[in-house]
């Protein structure tokens, strides 16, 4: 069921509850309501400033776009740890902008996580801490570019494969979405993929590693919606 919560601008944004006590809002993010963590991935920020560098002609509303949404996420969760699963910056290009702006994150208020992936580097990895993986309760974080140690935890939240689903209208038209992951594995536990944050992060079909059961769900700020079939 996708529920809608107002949100403080007067606008709605679509959620659906899982399982666990999780929520996954459409704009991206998956939230524990008793623990009150919010986890966000992939958001590779400063990748168009690395673009333009390279000689690409690239619009630069990417960073502002990342920023204030996850602005948005927290003012409206009021987490108290805020999980950035990996991918957090697109490289050294913009490491002031991404120094100036990781800690306005941090200035927001939650404990704030910040798990290295193969994206984060320059500056930002010697002035803030960063960890390889992190935990809670049933929940282990990481970013999920390496060779996971595979913890008896039931619950494994990862990044950096940026699922999405294509949609057709059956008339060669077709759409692309991000996507939410919950993969069910014979010994109960569980691998949730969360969609890519970056506006700019195009993505693909998620590939199973041969668990039980594949669940899949279409995010939006409109709408959440489970994939069947």
């Amino acid at each position: 069921m996708c529920v809608k919560k107002p949100l403080s601008s007067g606008s709605v944004a679509a959620s659906v509850r899982l399982v666990n006590g999780l929520i996954l809002d459409g704009r991206l993010a998956l939230f524990h309501e008793e623990d009150r963590w919010l986890a966000v991935a992939d958001l590779h920020f400063g990748f168009e400033a690395g673009r333009r560098r390279d000689g690409a002609l690239w619009p630069l509303w990417g960073m502002e776009s990342v920023a204030s949404r996850l602005r948005e996420l927290v003012l409206h969760y009021r987490p108290v740890t805020l999980v950035l699963a990996g991918d957090v910056v697109d490289g050294a290009v913009e490491t002031v902008a991404a120094r100036d702006w990781l800690a306005s994150v941090r200035d927001l208020g939650p404990e704030l996580v910040l798990i290295a992936g193969n994206h984060d580097r320059g500056g930002v990895r010697r002035e803030f801490s960063w960890v390889d993986s992190w935990a809670t309760g049933d929940f282990f974080f990481e970013h999920g570019h390496l060779v996971s140690s595979r913890p008896e935890l039931p619950w494994r939240v990862r990044g950096h494969l940026h699922p999405s689903v294509r949609i057709g209208d059956g008339a060669g038209t077709t759409l692309r979405l991000p996507a939410f992951v919950m993969e069910e594995n014979e010994d109960g536990s569980r691998d949730l993929y969360l969609p890519a944050f970056s506006p700019w992060a195009g993505g693909g079909p998620y590939v199973s590693n041969g668990g039980k059961r594949v669940r899949r769900w279409v995010c939006s700020p409109q709408r959440v919606f489970e994939m069947v079939g």
